[in-house]
């Protein structure tokens, strides 16, 4: 034993000091925060930047809390009795396109107004008779159109008072076109879903659920003007109504009217309502959810079970879901729900209930649910459950997920990361952007109250902690620590201002965290697998399972595994089922992405050919897979998703089909850009059709650009090159990517400058490369000047720094599209997106070549369904159902996973706004992709290393491609003669 503990005495101590380091951590988690005691408050103190006044956020109105505060400031109180109704069609004035008067829609005989194109607009006159707040609503009808919620904005005397009225959410109506349905295995998938047309009505409140009440507008008496403006998708409007803010009843007000109606509590009465059988939905990606758990109601034992509903998806401010449940006599019930919130660490969500379409009291307005690793039974009531009125015969449950409660906290930390952005430039107009680490800068006295604002920054997340606590986030909670570490920061660089230009990058990187975790945290998730209306009499149901129950269902779970394909998604049909012939189709995707691919083929393509598809989920990018199973061959008879540089790798091995044996590729060829097939030809063959297709555009900010005055967006790198000094004079800067970890993302970077020269990367059908010609030493040094000449940012994160204004412009691509349409709000028509730049041609067009490598669709040698094969990838590939697939991906997981699809036409037809679909489709005029080559991984590899040779280390351009060049060279002949396509030194090639 002495001789063990001699031994190990080094980890003996390292462990004792860890377990005694993990009990004192604990010991003080939950204790109070000391981290502000010494620090001054400042009190009426001015803390604005030398640079607010040429801010994007100058320019912008205040949010609704500001201007709500100000105006209750200034002694504005809310009016009382008013009630204005306006007729829709009854407008003042309205735009010359898009807007029309129409009769008996929806089942209404009145005239209302339809607002059909973007960018129309109506006016309506109104007269208020006394000053002071008013709350407004709107009937209206959403029509067919591309399946997305209503979109409009509201401006009052041609003002918008405050910024939330840029952006005001109508949502559409949904529910599923039919029963769940079960594959032979006893797996359970979601429906269809299919748009509920109705009229609606809903007051203009928050789009993203962060203001607990509907907007309060300020009104003077008199007359005024209302204009509703159309941003996206048709609608119809029949009224909308100007009255007083409505305050709701307390649930003692509302519990003493029901006893004074004499109403009584109910007795023996349980009502079990399933949530998983909504009748209606704001959202097609509000489904069904399977949680694995044997208390969950119904549990499938032997297979999938889709036993709950919400969870993940239903976590956006605003979405709500519908139930409807009877109720055998008239009386007070109570009513809970066995729910989980296990999504956030320790953060409770908010729900708003309606109950027969109105709020009942104003306790519902924002019911809290806790932080919870397993399901709970939540009665609604706060110490005792509340008491609810309902009459005998039906009723709805209406639940709206509430983010209001965050809503002070969010905006106090987007103030803070604006007011990052401020530190950050100041120092740069002073420091420059390559500061000397050992100079002593004085930047408490070039900077005016520096000291203070850092201390009044890190007091605002502070006191947004201190409203975390107050919301019932436990003081041990993750959430917490983002905002603490960005505080602890401020306050170090109070302390050692000189040491901020070297912790700039610091500065930045806690400005992505906060803008993170605000995203992180407005994503409200809940689940649900049960309502429970009831008498005081019947005993709540227990939530959770026995431990004898869970344990029983892992075994029976272990030995189902056994006998059961995970593989498959759906029915798996077996070729002597019957005559009608099979092929198997493996997709290198998620298993969401091929349950809809597997719909569709059972709906349409079996359907159409008699050809039955069973479909296979493999590891989305492990191309190992695939090769695995060519060599053993057992490989199926199509894939998808495949990465495109593989299927050359695959072709040369002679494992696909030319997919020019068939009659009419070229006509199927036809539906896709000419250069976005370059990658899959081999030898004169073609070898695969690509399914979708990333792109780079240029992104900018049109407020920012406008306040500097620039009014023509950059066509030519001549004029980036031009902009650049300009946008660094004001501490921005332009971003161009570059992936400082990954040097193979550095082909793709260089790509367009090498294509918009007239170079290519290779001579002699890939053979030699090109990379010393003089067309790539001029891309080259264009490439590589960016970084060395004009100093432009090496490694950024282009989406934080684009939302806050130091990156007001720069090349991005698509994922960045889809983030700022989704996750900036605050940025609603303040950014706009249109063809990366490029080189002016002799001839006067500006040559604008890039590509976008995404995946693709192949066919396989050894398979003795090639016929059937590929009339499985011409149906795929098709514009009908890329169409029909991108609208299913949506519905099902959200704009975020919109489906970039390469087939041209589909493109057009997907619910894209129409400016940005004609970007694209101008940007798609020069797409042009790299020839895919053996041994061309050398080329991806070397294009990384001469960049860091010649931006990091200095080394001269020339010198450095021409050594990469020789060692590319050396690799393309030998995978060559590796594969018998050349002879060795000294032979003849083949």
């Amino acid at each position: 034993m002495l001789v063990f503990i001699r031994k190990y005495t080094g980890t003996i101590i390292l462990a004792v000091v860890f377990i005694f380091g993990v009990i004192w951590w604990q010991s003080i988690r939950g204790q109070e925060d000391q981290t502000m005691v010494g620090i001054p408050e400042y009190e009426n103190f001015d803390d604005t930047s030398i640079l607010a006044s040429e801010s994007v956020f100058s320019k912008l109105e205040p949010s609704y809390l500001i201007y709500l505060e100000s105006k209750r400031k200034a002694g504005i109180e809310d009016t009382e009795g008013v009630q204005i109704t306006l007729n829709g069609a009854e407008f003042a004035a309205s735009s010359s396109f898009g807007v029309r008067k129409e009769s008996g829609i929806g089942g209404r005989n009145e005239e209302v107004v339809v607002l059909s194109e973007e960018d129309s607009w109506v006016e309506y006159e109104i007269e208020v008779p006394q000053e002071g707040f008013y709350q407004m609503g709107m009937s209206y009808y959403a029509l067919d159109g591309q399946r997305s919620s209503v979109l409009r904005n509201i401006q009052i005397d041609g003002q918008f008072p405050f910024i939330q009225l840029k952006k005001l959410e109508f949502m559409r109506m949904w529910e599923e076109a039919g029963p769940v349905w079960k594959d032979r295995q006893g797996n359970e998938y979601n429906p269809s879903q299919q748009e509920v047309f109705g009229w609606q009505y809903s007051k203009i409140k928050d789009a993203d659920a962060k203001v607990l009440e509907p907007f309060r507008f300020h009104l003077t008496k008199g007359r005024h003007t209302i204009r509703l403006n159309a941003i996206r998708e048709p609608a119809a409007i029949a009224t909308i109504d100007v009255f007083s803010p409505v305050h709701l009843k307390t649930y003692e007000e509302y519990a003493s009217d029901n006893n004074e109606l004499g109403v009584e509590p109910v007795r023996d009465t349980l009502i079990k309502m399933q949530a998983e059988d909504a009748v209606r939905k704001s959202s097609p990606t509000l489904r069904r959810v399977e949680v694995r758990d044997p208390a969950t109601e119904p549990f499938n034992k032997e297979g999938t079970g889709l036993n709950t509903m919400g969870g993940a998806g239903w976590r956006v401010g605003g979405q709500w879901i519908e139930w409807e449940f009877d109720v055998p006599k008239t009386g007070l019930y109570q009513i809970g729900l066995k729910a989980a919130n296990w999504f956030l660490d320790g953060l409770p969500v908010q729900r708003t209930l309606y109950l027969d379409g109105e709020i009942p009291f104003d306790e519902m307005k924002a019911i809290n649910f806790k932080y919870e690793a397993n399901w709970q039974m939540t009665p609604l009531g706060d110490e005792k459950p509340y008491w609810f009125y309902l009459e005998e015969g039906r009723h709805t449950i209406r639940m709206e997920v509430m983010v209001g409660a965050l809503g002070e906290v969010f905006e106090r930390v987007q103030d803070v990361s604006r007011k990052m952005s401020f530190i950050s430039r100041e120092t740069l107009l002073y420091t420059g952007t390559n500061p000397d680490p050992n100079r002593e800068w004085e930047l408490d006295k070039v900077i005016p109250n520096l000291i203070p604002r850092l201390h009044i920054m890190a007091r605002d997340l502070d006191d947004s902690i201190n409203l975390l606590y107050e919301l019932g986030v436990s003081k041990g909670s993750s959430q917490i620590a983002t905002l603490a570490m960005a505080r602890n920061q401020l306050l170090n660089m109070a302390e050692a201002p000189d040491s901020i230009p070297s912790r700039l990058g610091q500065l930045s990187d806690s400005q992505s965290q906060l803008g993170t975790w605000i995203s992180g945290l407005s994503q409200q998730s809940l689940q649900l697998d049960y309502f429970v209306i009831k008498s005081e009499d019947r005993p709540w149901p227990r939530p959770g399972a026995s431990w004898f129950s869970k344990s029983t269902t892992s075994v029976h779970d272990f030995f189902l595994s056994f006998r059961k394909d995970y593989r498959g998604v759906g029915d798996v049909f077996e070729e002597n089922d019957d005559s009608m012939p099979t092929i198997e189709v493996w997709i290198s995707r998620g298993r969401d992405w091929a349950t809809i691919i597997k719909q569709l083929a059972d709906e349409e393509f079996t359907a159409e050919t008699g050809i039955r598809v069973n479909v296979n989920v493999v590891p989305a990018g492990d191309k190992t897979k695939l090769l695995l199973a060519t060599t053993t061959g057992i490989q199926p008879d199509v894939a998808l998703g495949i990465e495109a540089d593989v299927p050359i790798d695959f072709a040369v091995r002679g494992a696909l089909v030319n997919l020019n044996d068939f009659d009419d590729y070229e006509e199927v060829a036809s539906r896709f850009r000419p250069g976005a097939l370059i990658p899959y030809k081999y030898n004169g063959g073609d070898y695969a059709l690509p399914e979708n297709q990333n792109f780079n555009m240029l992104f900018y900010r049109k407020d920012i650009l406008e306040g500097m005055g620039i009014t023509k967006i950059p066509d030519t790198w001549e004029e980036v090159m031009d902009l650049i000094p300009l946008l660094q004079q004001e501490g921005m800067d332009f971003y161009y990517p570059h992936a400082v970890s990954g040097t193979d993302n550095a082909i793709n970077e260089f790509a367009p400058f090498l294509f918009q020269n007239g170079g290519d990367f290779y001579h002699a059908d890939g053979k030699k490369s090109a990379l010393d010609s003089e067309e790539a030493m001029n891309a080259f040094r264009m490439w590589t000047g960016l970084f060395t000449n004009y100093k432009i940012s090496k490694d950024a994160n282009f989406y934080n720094r684009f939302r806050t204004g130091e990156m007001p412009i720069g090349i991005a691509d698509y994922s960045t599209y889809v983030m700022l349409s989704t996750a900036a709000p605050e940025l609603t028509g303040w950014w706009g997106m249109k063809p990366m730049p490029g080189i002016r041609q002799q001839d006067g067009t500006v040559n604008r070549s890039t590509g976008g490598l995404a995946q693709t669709a192949v066919l396989f040698n050894n398979s003795d369904r090639k016929q059937q094969g590929w009339e499985f990838i011409k149906w795929w590939t098709s514009a009908d159902v890329q169409e029909r697939f991108g609208i299913e991906l949506e519905s099902l997981l959200g704009v975020e996973a919109r489906w970039n699809t390469a087939n041209v036409e589909a493109l057009t037809r997907l619910p894209w706004p129409q400016d940005d679909i004609e970007a694209v489709l101008e940007q798609w005029k020069w797409f042009k992709e790299r020839q895919v080559v053996l041994g061309g991984y050398y080329t991806s590899r070397h294009i990384g290393n001469t960049w860091n040779e010649i931006v990091l280390n200095g080394k001269n351009q020339r010198e450095a491609i021409e050594d990469a060049v020789i060692e590319i060279n050396k690799e393309l002949r030998k995978k060559r003669e590796e594969f018998g396509l050349e002879e060795p030194e000294g032979g003849a090639a083949k």
